[in-house]
């Protein structure tokens, strides 16, 4: 149950409670009538706001459902970054899966990046925060943070390699290799 939903009903169970306490120890006359009538309606609009607020959960959770049902091949799912050899052989691997940021650069023990390239092959060309991926509405996106060296993207499906412009992020697909300087990622 959500907090909110539970929050409604506690509040109905207060108002339920003020108005028999009002029951029992009020005398009649027209303070008990407000008072079971104010507690009554209060109550009344709580339990409808539960109410609501479970169709509109229990609605959400269902759409939540049939877009689970959507094949996992026609999405563009990127869970992986890795570091290639110039043999194109796996050096290391960053897993991507349930991040929406990481920043990539070099930890030098003042800063802290996600993907630390500070033990690949050419550090030196690696910025100490050279770039970020960032994740937004279903694509993962790359940005160069002013680093010195920039970043290059090979595209997979138009076998074409681009320059990435400084602070204006590129949307990046799997199979997309990035060169970070002279360090090559490959996005899986």
């Amino acid at each position: 149950m959500g907090k909110r939903i539970a929050v409604d009903l506690w509040i109905v169970c207060i108002c339920a409670a003020m108005a028999g306490i009002a029951w029992i120890y009020m005398d009649e006359g027209r303070e008990r009538i407000w008072v079971l009538a104010g507690g009554a309606a209060i109550a009344l609009f709580f339990a409808l706001l539960a109410f609501s607020e479970r169709k509109a959960r229990e609605k959400r959770l269902l759409q939540g459902s049939m877009e689970e049902q959507i094949p996992l091949e026609d999405m563009d799912n990127i869970s992986e970054l890795a570091l290639l050899s110039e043999e194109d052989t796996e050096l290391m691997v960053w897993d991507m899966y349930g991040k929406v940021s990481l920043v990539i650069g070099r930890d030098v023990g003042e800063n802290q990046v996600d993907v630390d390239l500070s033990q690949s092959s050419y550090p030196g060309m690696v910025d100490v925060e050279h770039a970020v991926l960032n994740f937004s509405n279903g694509n993962w996106y790359i940005e160069d943070v002013g680093s010195n060296n920039g970043i290059s993207i090979h595209k997979g499906q138009a076998n074409r390699l681009y320059k990435i412009s400084a602070n204006s992020p590129c949307r990046v697909e799997s199979g997309d290799i990035l060169f970070i300087g002279m360090n090559r990622l490959a996005l899986r």
